[in-house]
């Protein structure tokens, strides 16, 4: 008999389950759970009850031979008798566990009555197989070729028996309906931040009846071009920062004429770039807009100031740019197989050989198309990035300066979200729900609306403190705000 008879025969024999019970793949999925002291990933404070385990799944379901890979799960019980539908959080990125969000239950308005659940996404930092590139943080650090590092990471991965190309949002939504099952939850609401609000619409998409609600913090829905569209958001959000402080005559003392002189000083860098001590690229535009985070209420507040040094060209705007770039401490093959798979490439930048003129030719890709195409994984179908339509409850909350994840976005979600309500918070970046050293005004509307989402999507304003935000009070110069 052929060799190819053979194999076929054997494949035929595994799939009727035939011989040897014991050597039948086990089934899947499945959960199993870890016991107190075992070594698990995450830990949850001693006064609160809590269920550790591992998800187990298939890594690629269409396969019938199968690798196994494990998902950290952490479900903190409630403290009352009566249990009410779950939340499940979904943490952002891509390439980011959330596992840490288990060791803080006491700051989700929920736990009282509803058991909190954190899963650790496939292939990021605390799942087996963990999708980690330390040959691309190093490659960042050290200035070397970043496309060589994807290779050899890829490289590296897929010798170890990885399929990088079956770590992605449609993967991680039938993960979360495996694991609904195996709690044997009916119905559970979902909690998203960021990245995580793509893979919860992406799963409502596909699981309408498993959702009774969502919250959608700082949205990024799939018909969001974020490649074509991060640095257009990036330079308005700039410009709304200096715009709000020119209104506040304290701030526009301080830093007067902050716009024009701001962006006065990245056309003259674009124009006529020039170079810094430690640094072999010469310096643009980019790289001044760049010294200016926004990921959150405090680098609101901060940012005029920097806009000011920046148009100042002060000595600590020299050595900002000089310092040593490194890589976050992300799963990167998890990221760059989500990213390079559903998101570039339904983007104008995925056919371009560089960024667009804004803001001095600002990167707008998350993944720069080159490191895409080192990193191969094949593409979703287009209609990936067709708007999520659903009926489910949804309580979307963005950031007024949020630069990623921007207010609009939260707009264009809702067009076909029928049940949905967008709350700009005032002040705040990236994530505002979780900015826990603000006034906590977001997360009550959060816990109100988790306990009575219709109530609370018809609510007015003047019920909930986050519609009654003062503007922001920024740093200034003298040291006062």
């Amino acid at each position: 008999m052929k060799l190819h008879s053979l194999l076929a025969l054997c494949l035929l024999i595994m799939l009727a389950g035939c011989g040897n019970s014991d050597e039948a793949l086990p089934d899947l999925p499945r959960f199993e759970s870890v016991a107190a002291g075992e070594e698990f990933p995450a830990q949850v404070p001693s006064s609160f009850g809590s269920t550790r385990g591992w998800l187990v799944v298939a890594e690629d379901r269409t396969d019938p031979l199968y690798s196994e890979i494990r998902l950290p799960v952490v479900i903190v019980h409630c403290r009352a008798r009566r249990h009410n539908d779950p939340v499940i959080y979904l943490a952002g990125g891509p390439g980011v566990s959330g596992l840490n969000a288990a060791a803080y239950p006491g700051a989700y308005p929920w736990q009282q009555d509803r058991d909190f659940i954190v899963l650790g996404q496939r292939g990021t930092q605390d799942a087996v197989p963990a999708l980690m590139c330390p040959e691309y943080r190093a490659a960042v650090g050290n200035g070397t070729d970043l496309v060589d590092a994807v290779r050899a990471c890829r490289h590296r991965l897929t010798e170890a028996g990885i399929g990088v190309e079956n770590y992605h949002s449609l993967a991680s939504s039938d993960d979360l309906e495996d694991l609904r099952q195996v709690l044997e939850i009916e119905a559970w609401n979902l909690y998203a931040g960021s990245y995580g609000t793509w893979l919860a619409l992406t799963y409502a998409r596909n699981y309408s009846e498993s959702v009774r609600s969502m919250v959608l913090d700082s949205p990024l829905p799939p018909n969001a071009i974020y490649d074509d569209e991060s640095a257009v958001n990036f330079e308005a959000a700039l410009r709304a920062i200096a715009s709000d402080c020119a209104g506040q005559p304290a701030c526009d003392a301080a830093y007067p004429e902050l716009e024009s002189r701001f962006f006065g000083r990245l056309e003259t860098a674009t124009s006529s770039p020039f170079f810094v001590e430690a640094v072999s690229a010469p310096v643009t535009g980019a790289d001044l807009a760049a010294l200016v985070p926004l990921s959150s209420g405090r680098d609101v507040i901060a940012a005029p100031g920097i806009m000011d040094a920046s148009a100042k060209m002060e000595p600590v705007v020299i050595e900002a740019l000089g310092r040593r770039q490194e890589a976050s401490d992300f799963a990167w093959g998890m990221r760059f197989s989500v990213w390079c798979s559903e998101a570039l490439p339904f983007s104008e930048r995925s056919r371009r050989q560089r960024p667009e003129a804004t803001l001095g030719g600002f990167e707008s890709a998350a993944m720069r198309p080159e490191l895409c195409a080192a990193w191969d994984v094949p593409s979703l179908g287009v209609e990936f990035v067709d708007p999520v339509t659903s009926d489910v409850r949804v309580l979307i909350v963005a950031g007024e300066f949020d630069p990623l994840t921007p207010p609009a976005w939260g707009e264009r979600a809702a067009e076909t979200l029928t049940r949905s309500r967008v709350v700009s918070v005032r002040g705040e970046a990236h994530v505002p729900i979780q900015q826990w050293g603000g006034d906590g005004c977001a997360m009550s509307l959060v816990g109100a609306f988790i306990n009575a989402p219709v109530a609370t999507l018809s609510a007015p304003a003047s019920e909930f403190c986050v519609f009654d935000r003062a503007a922001p009070r920024y740093v200034l110069q003298t040291g006062q705000d």
